[in-house]
């Protein structure tokens, strides 16, 4: 007879073959950045705050999951802040 296995069992050893991937939070980490950065900016000094960008090739292809937002103060300076797992 076949040995049935809870829900937990199936995730457990779904999540620790050595073949999964592991999870990067490189999108919810650029995401929050830029989302919060311009909400928390009282003394107004951001005037751009960008959208996270992907890590692409110029042929439009996936590179990594590193996450690109740019800055531009209110004076013109851009800045670049990157979220990359290491």
């Amino acid at each position: 007879m076949e040995e049935f296995k809870t829900m937990d069992q199936l995730v457990g050893e779904f999540f620790s073959h050595p073949a999964f991937p592991q999870v990067a939070y490189c999108d919810y980490i650029a995401a929050m950045i830029a989302d919060n950065l311009k909400a928390v900016d009282a003394e107004r000094l951001l005037s751009s705050v960008s959208r996270p960008r992907y890590d692409l090739a110029e042929d439009g292809s996936f590179l990594s999951t590193k996450k690109i937002v740019a800055v531009t103060d209110r004076y013109g300076k851009t800045y670049r802040i990157t979220v990359e797992e290491v």
